[in-house]
């Protein structure tokens, strides 16, 4: 059996994911990526898992009942995109043939192993023509007691993630991040977020040499229109960083506070398809890297700074839990009422 695993919204908002899928119909069929996720809700398509799992680790789950892997992605260039498929072969190991569908091209490569005859035989029908899998590696070094590590696919003006969050934009020459231990302590080549660095300081710090690097332009620039359901869900949860959390948080929940500019127009967005509103402290710092909307009955609160506000609102109103029993409602007056003359402005939608 062979596994296709699933990279990035654009390859469900081309139509690629359902012409691959036609093509591998008896393959297992697996995606790896919060706005994957969204852009697979919206296209209708089923089937296909959604383990919450970084690229590689599908990849070695998928190994376990499969006897090649197709890595499906449509990138913002062929050349990053097969960069991105040799590392996440490099991580996963060479036990298995690992082949990607790069759409933006169409071209398909090898990462690992040789390209069975089946794959390439159906790639081509579908326009694809072979590649060549380029030379890529994490680049590492220590200098001055710091981790340093090099990104290599960044553009001038793209918004440079680690582990999802916005640290900066890029200048648009090399890009270098260092690390002190789980800090990031110094970007070169970047314009700094602060809050970016504050928020991954928050969540725990990060390992720089296992760090998900990514830099987009935006996060789904042809996105398809969102499919609307209903969540029967209650309570009010808190959420702070938009992660693939979001959509069992979905589930569950009756509305959502949501902390920062950008996690507030993700996270709010993925929620609109469920039907859930959110109460958004925000302080206007966003990059612009996601236009979707909100359910209505959310509201925005604007506040100086956001961090501080979100971090005293989960003090006071959830007591410091992620989830309060409360009715959506309640919450947003309680908000309200605890913010008082901090609030800037307000937008309701």
């Amino acid at each position: 059996m062979i596994g296709v695993l699933f990279h990035g919204p654009e390859v469900f908002d081309g139509g690629w994911a359902a012409r691959i899928m036609r093509a591998f119909p008896r393959a297992r069929l697996m995606l790896a990526g919060t706005m994957s996720r969204t852009a697979l809700h919206d296209s209708g398509l089923t089937g296909v898992e959604t383990p919450g799992l970084q690229p590689s680790e599908c990849v070695r789950l998928l190994r376990k009942d499969c006897s090649a892997m197709l890595l499906a992605t449509s990138s913002k260039s062929v050349n990053s995109g097969l960069t991105f498929g040799s590392l996440v072969a490099g991580r996963a190991g060479d036990e298995l043939p690992l082949v990607q569908a790069e759409c933006s091209g169409p071209i398909y490569a090898a990462h690992s192993g040789k390209c069975p005859a089946g794959i390439a035989a159906a790639l081509k029908k579908l326009g694809f023509v072979p590649g060549v899998s380029p030379e890529a590696r994490i680049e590492l070094w220590h200098k001055n007691g710091l981790l340093c590590r090099r990104m290599t696919t960044a553009d001038k003006g793209d918004s440079v993630l680690v582990n999802g969050i916005i640290v900066g934009r890029a200048k648009g020459g090399e890009v270098v991040l260092s690390a002190r231990g789980r800090a990031i302590s110094m970007l070169r080549g970047v314009v700094v977020k602060a809050h970016g660095l504050e928020k991954l300081e928050r969540l725990g710090g990060v390992d720089l040499a296992t760090a998900k690097l990514a830099s987009t332009a935006r996060l789904r620039p042809n996105a398809a229109p969102a499919r609307i359901s209903k969540s029967r869900g209650k309570g009010v949860v808190f959420i702070d960083h938009a992660g693939m959390h979001v959509y069992a948080l979905a589930a569950k929940a009756a509305g959502a506070v949501t902390i920062g500019d950008d996690t507030t127009a993700v996270a709010g967005d993925i929620l609109r398809r469920f039907g859930v509103p959110v109460i958004g402290i925000v302080d206007g710092d966003g990059d612009s890297l996601h236009a979707g909307g909100l359910a209505p009955g959310s509201v925005v609160f604007t506040v100086k700074a956001d961090d501080k506000a979100g971090l005293k609102v989960l003090k006071t109103i959830f007591a410091g839990k992620p989830r309060s029993a409360a009715a959506f409602l309640e919450i947003k007056e309680a908000v309200q009422k605890f913010l008082g003359r901090a609030i800037l402005s307000r937008a309701n939608y």
